[in-house]
């Protein structure tokens, strides 16, 4: 579990990965080309073909003997042996947060790139920023731009949907691939995630808001890369069904203290 911050003000970022080396490399590339040292950086394997394992080590090796000595900290991606959701990625990858600030995930194929998770993290730092997570939203607002297919826009549109009426939680876009968190936020709500799948990102939005923090939609620009994963058809049910079950653990659940914030 998540231990306390230290003084060091810096960020986790949690790239979660399945079987994804050839959308993931330009995207690593990236981050390191454009975070600051402030950013850790963890890649999350979910039990990848052993193939795509080789392909990752690869791959990084080759990205933190190229990196900038400025830029962000690249640490050994982190390692599963079967297959279990990007949730449970998350997870393994947000068990390293003791002393970092902020913890982060973004998804591996760079749909929301570098430059924006740099924006949204400084958001979060600015001095009149208060709220206690950041979720990223695909919405056309503040000048921010949306590329995406129709079928990935009817998707997010019918999950969205799904997750504000059985939650009764108005929510527009519940998952778009990067969150940030501080690290009494995770703190909190660490102890009680347990949903492995795709519907990871509703179980943290519910279990944030059960225990009274405040939660926030960035826009973020945002576009379609090939390769996704998602089907409207076989997810959609599969997404009601799990927000129904969240919801019920949820709710035999007792009050979620927040865990106050230390120096």
């Amino acid at each position: 579990m998540p231990h306390p911050r230290t003084a060091m003000s810096t960020t986790l970022l949690v790239i979660p990965f399945y079987n994804d080396a050839e959308r993931l490399a330009p995207f690593l590339g990236e981050l390191l080309a454009v975070l600051p040292d402030r950013f850790v950086i963890a890649v999350s394997d979910d039990g990848s073909r052993a193939e795509q394992k080789v392909r990752l080590f690869s791959l990084m090796e080759e990205a933190a003997r190229g990196a900038r000595t400025e830029g962000p900290r690249l640490l050994p991606p982190l390692t599963a042996e079967f297959n279990s959701g990007k949730g449970r990625a998350v997870i393994r990858g947000w068990a390293l947060a003791e002393g970092h600030e902020f913890v982060a995930f973004a998804d591996a194929d760079g749909a929301v790139p570098a430059r924006e998770i740099l924006r949204a993290e400084e958001y979060m730092r600015s001095p009149g920023c208060a709220v206690d997570a950041l979720f990223a939203g695909r919405f056309k607002m503040l000048g921010r731009r949306v590329d995406r297919t129709l079928r990935r826009h009817l998707a997010g549109r019918v999950f969205a949907t799904l997750v504000s009426e059985l939650s009764r939680v108005p929510v527009y876009d519940s998952q778009c691939g990067l969150k940030i968190l501080r690290n009494a936020a995770l703190r909190t709500v660490y102890p009680y995630l347990s949903e492995g799948g795709f519907a990871f990102d509703v179980e943290l939005l519910l279990l944030l808001i059960k225990a009274g923090l405040t939660v926030e939609e960035f826009p973020v620009d945002w576009a379609d890369v090939p390769g996704s994963k998602v089907s409207l058809l076989r997810d959609s049910w599969r997404m009601a069904r799990q927000v129904i079950l969240i919801n019920r653990r949820l709710a035999r659940m007792g009050r979620i203290a927040p865990v106050a914030d230390e120096a």
